[in-house]
């Protein structure tokens, strides 16, 4: 079958292959490396579930686990309600349906093996994005025990969405030269589509291994399907990212409105082009690389509507390049459309007040409000947390003397200093233990273009109510 909005020289999914599956009684087609959620946007479908208490529609917000919309029901090979779409591997006679936030149990026994493994190390890393597996190599060096789990099929967390550059080659060439490392020492062990959700006393982390959900009836029966680690730990080293926040603003749940980074993603990772015709909203430099990445694949991007009155030269002048208008001091308001978004209400805003608004015609709206570092576990491990007034954020303040924070996750937003962080915390770790930490030289990076500050906007001012 046709996949229209699937964009050559994107994406790491597997085009030689391909995969049939149903969603709501309709045949579709993707590939190895999909997932659900990317599948079906690759087949132009938006519309995935409905609102539990009006029914209104609802499409696809995100592209991992932080996704709130797209709840979906498994039928086969064997039923299991309430799952995201956008973390559901996809493979070979997928069966799935949308939810309005009801599932069902099955009414059959479960017939899949379960079980459950204890792991000791000396330093645990929670997250294989860049900062991670920098703390991952700089404790592997050092010749302690280390173990490094990740929720995804492959390492490199923010990489694989993005196009960035690492020692002037792509970021994923530097990721697999990471894991070459790491899977050739003997003291080391990297666990995929491995989510750790729990810390408790004495360094014990609990972590879901999920061994064969990807197979499908494909799975070997003699395999168990799930395994709980319990892994105990001497220093535990969190580098779990960061998730994008959104921005409120009248009728902002009709699908098509996506997460900006997650739109990036959608096309970097899975080679999907969420829309045609797209507007930007944000409140900081994080989107515009999503706008000029989707601009570049083909994707028109009607307008960036930045909140700040000043933007970066950098990012005008890119824009420019590619024919995008930016609307600096401008909000989004509201938008239109039934089964999905068709249209942005746009307007000034400067000091407080809204000036007139006009439509912009759209069947993709990315919206971008800041980061907020993925803290839960750490909190969990009782570290205290700060609010970032300038972010708009709690980051890490106080940790236990056996936990650290990396990237992301202590509110460290840039590459280059994730990079940087991800080996500082190996260091404190090996140092709290009294290992050797080796001399780790972060990665080169390209160097940041000017920036401008974020602004803090948690809801779009609706027209009635603004001063």
């Amino acid at each position: 079958m046709n996949t229209p909005f699937r964009t050559p020289g994107h994406g790491r999914i597997d085009r030689a292959t391909t995969l049939a599956f149903t969603f709501d009684g309709t045949a579709y087609t993707g590939h190895p490396g999909d997932t659900l959620a990317s599948a079906l946007l690759a087949n132009g479908v938006h519309h995935v579930a409905d609102s539990s208490k009006y029914g209104r529609p609802r499409g696809f917000l995100a592209a991992g686990a932080e996704e709130p919309n797209a709840l979906v029901q498994i039928e086969f090979p064997f039923p299991e309600p309430m799952l995201t779409a956008t973390t559901v591997e996809l493979y070979e006679g997928l069966v799935a349906r949308g939810l309005s936030g009801r599932g069902r149990l099955s009414a059959e026994p479960d017939t899949a093996r379960y079980d459950t493994v204890h792991a000791h190390c000396d330093v645990l890393v929670v997250g294989a994005g860049p900062a991670g597996l920098a703390a991952a190599l700089t404790a592997a060096r050092a010749g302690v025990r280390v173990v490094l789990v990740d929720e995804l099929p492959e390492a490199g967390g923010s990489l694989l969405g993005s196009r960035e550059l690492i020692d002037g080659a792509p970021a994923t060439e530097w990721v697999s030269a990471v894991l070459a490392e790491l899977d050739a020492n003997a003291d080391v062990r990297v666990l995929p589509r491995t989510t750790a959700f729990g810390h408790y006393d004495d360094g014990l982390v609990l972590a879901l291994e999920k061994r064969t959900d990807h197979l499908g009836a494909a799975a070997p029966a003699h395999v168990s399907r799930q395994r709980i680690w319990r892994i105990r730990s001497r220093q535990v080293v969190y580098a779990t990212g960061a998730h994008e926040r959104p921005i409120a603003f009248d009728n902002n749940d009709r699908p098509g409105i996506m997460l900006a980074g997650s739109a990036r993603t959608y096309l970097n990772r899975f080679g999907v082009l969420p829309g045609s015709r797209a507007v930007v909203f944000t409140t900081n430099d994080s989107a515009y690389p999503a706008a000029l990445e989707l601009a570049d694949a083909g994707v028109r991007i009607a307008a960036v509507v930045d909140v700040r009155e000043q933007v970066p030269e950098h990012w005008r002048g890119a824009c420019a390049e590619r024919g995008i208008g930016v609307r600096a001091g401008h909000v989004v308001t509201g938008t239109s459309g039934v089964e999905r978004v068709t249209r942005a209400h746009v307007a000034s805003y400067r000091d407080g007040r809204l000036g007139g608004r006009h439509g912009v015609d759209c069947d993709l709206l990315l919206v971008s409000g800041g980061w907020n570092p993925a803290v839960a576990l750490f909190s969990q491990a009782r570290g205290t947390l700060r609010h970032d007034a300038g972010t708009g954020a709690f980051v890490p303040a106080d940790a236990p003397a056996d936990v650290r924070t990396a990237g992301a996750a202590g509110g460290t937003f840039t590459l280059a200093g994730c990079l940087a962080d991800g080996v500082a915390a190996a260091r404190r770790a090996l140092s709290a233990i009294g290992g050797t930490a080796p001399e780790v030289a972060p990665p080169a990076t390209d160097p940041l273009p000017d920036g401008a500050p974020a602004r803090v906007l948690w809801r779009g001012p609706t027209p009635q109510y603004a001063q």
